[in-house]
């Protein structure tokens, strides 16, 4: 019975002290890994949503994209368009740059019409890109219906979302449009049927999802000068445009990314079990930690165009330099309860637990978010 009242009457002062500065200590870890979770998570979200609902918008005929000229997807009255049927089918991509924000594509198109009103023949173009060849593949006219069909070698313009990187997704686009014919005078058919990309297909780093072909009203902002339209007056071109969606298939990159960075956060917690004392392998390995992580940081950047956005790949490599810095703290401070304060069994309760706190922390802010891009 005395046993209880003995222990409570041998808690010193300092003991007091010493407790309720490591649930300090550990209130203040938990909300330092707590806050930017939350707050980083709900961002890299918020890009993914957005990067969903642009690309969407991309390829609904129906929809308007955020930042163009709104276009009218009806017809004017009286307007008689010749409705010209036409598919693409994706042989290969031949390159890929998300820091140069290009793409080069290899495709065919073909077109089917009826009459003889219109002429299709080196009458169509790509929109943001440059056609480098169109081969006439065939040709046949038969009772008045056309069918003409084209190999076309492109390099693409594709301003990349890199918010997410190297969780991201895009949707790489094909934009037809014929400029002698507005959308009164020729609309497209999406031959959707028909459209398809290879199976040979491949993009390094990524996984072809899925693809679509629709029409969709292109707006411009002018007249271009043309002497039958009023100045000022905004035109609309039909556009057939093939969207390729196409996606990180797993945490491959990531992990090949950030392998050394993890590895130096691990470094850098493994000091954190050397005496205070030892100055030189307790601080020197946290100090090594950090050169590694900061020059991760300038390896990862090399990847991406330099856009000015936060990306995922920053995030975490600021997660990781925060937490060597955290541990360099922490080093400093168990040097100061041991050898100033000649208080020993705090400085290792100390160390142990902002170890496990500091491992746990980082674990679980990488985890969530890579799964809040993803």
């Amino acid at each position: 019975m005395n046993a209880p009242e003995n222990s409570i009457r041998s808690e010193t002062p300092e003991t007091a002290r010493g407790r309720l500065f490591l649930a300090t200590w550990a209130l203040f870890l938990f909300l330092a890994f707590l806050v930017p979770g939350i707050l980083l998570g709900s961002a890299q979200r918020l890009h993914k949503f957005e990067s969903s609902e642009q690309q969407r918008a991309q390829i609904d005929p129906q929809a308007r994209e955020p930042g163009l000229t709104a276009a009218d997807s009806s017809v004017p009255e009286g307007a008689r368009p010749v409705e010209v049927t036409a598919g693409v089918y994706v042989e290969r991509i031949i390159a890929l740059s998300i820091k140069d924000f290009e793409w080069k594509v290899e495709f065919y198109v073909w077109f089917r019409w009826e009459g003889d009103q219109i002429r299709l023949e080196d009458g169509f173009e790509v929109v943001d890109g440059t056609i480098e060849s169109a081969k006439k593949e065939r040709e046949e006219v038969v009772s008045g219906a056309h069918y003409e069909l084209y190999r076309v070698v492109a390099q693409m313009t594709k301003f990349f979302d890199v918010a997410r990187f190297p969780r991201d997704d895009h949707l790489l686009t094909i934009n037809i449009e014929t400029p002698a014919y507005r959308r009164n005078e020729l609309l497209f058919r999406a031959d959707a049927e028909n459209s398809a990309v290879s199976s040979r297909v491949r993009v390094p780093g990524y996984v072809v999802e899925r693809m679509m072909t629709v029409e969709k009203p292109h707006a411009y902002k002018t007249g271009r000068g043309d002497p039958q339209i009023a100045p000022g007056t905004k035109t609309t071109y039909s556009q057939l445009r093939c969207g390729l969606a196409i996606r990180r298939p797993d945490a491959g990159l990531y992990v090949k990314m950030f392998q050394a960075l993890f590895v130096a956060c691990g470094i850098a917690l493994l000091a954190l079990f050397i005496k205070p004392t030892d100055v030189d392998p307790r601080f020197g390995l946290g100090v090594g930690a950090l050169f590694a992580g900061v020059a991760n940081s300038y390896v990862t950047s090399a990847l991406i165009p330099d856009t000015g956005t936060m990306t995922l790949a920053d995030v975490v490599n600021g997660v990781g330099i925060a937490v060597i810095l955290l541990s360099l703290v922490q080093s400093t401070i168990s040097l100061y309860l041991f050898d100033r304060r000649g208080d020993e069994p705090l400085s290792r309760r100390f160390d142990r637990l902002s170890f496990w706190i500091l491992l746990a922390g980082a674990v679980a802010l990488n985890a969530a978010l890579f799964a809040a891009a993803g």
